[in-house]
């Protein structure tokens, strides 16, 4: 009887943890734990600003795409006073952010591991020209 094994490959690492984190998103459904006030979304706002002007922009824009689209959705039932929908989206861009922090986590460390593999290769290389010099 065969066993079935999973084999994890660089690639497929990247996919999986992206369908970790929109499994996230997901799940992520409102649970009534943001509470709307009159302040709640200048301070959405000013956080959603906050990322923006942040290094976090650049390393995920598909994430910050669906922040501002959001932001906007949010504003228009602020505008209607649409409560239960407003702390949905809420809710959602918070959950975004947070996605959009991680995925930047990621890529900084993506690059750190890139280096190292760049550092490895480059000893082995000299690795090799010394033991061919002492031959």
């Amino acid at each position: 009887m065969k066993r079935n094994i999973i084999k994890f490959h660089p690639k497929s690492t990247s996919t999986a943890v992206l369908l970790l984190l929109l499994t996230m998103i997901g799940g992520c459904g409102s649970t009534g734990t943001i509470q709307i006030d009159e302040d709640t979304f200048y301070q959405l706002e000013a956080d959603v600003q906050n990322v923006l002007a942040s290094p976090v922009a650049d390393a995920a824009p598909l994430e910050m795409k669906f922040i501002k689209e959001k932001l906007v959705l949010a504003k228009e039932a602020k505008a209607s006073r649409k409560r239960k929908l407003e702390a949905q989206l809420t809710e959602q861009i918070y959950a975004d952010i947070k996605i959009a922090r991680m995925r930047a986590e990621l890529n900084q460390l993506n690059n750190e591991l890139l280096d190292k593999r760049d550092q490895v290769s480059a000893a082995r290389l000299y690795l090799s020209e010394l033991q061919e010099r002492l031959q």
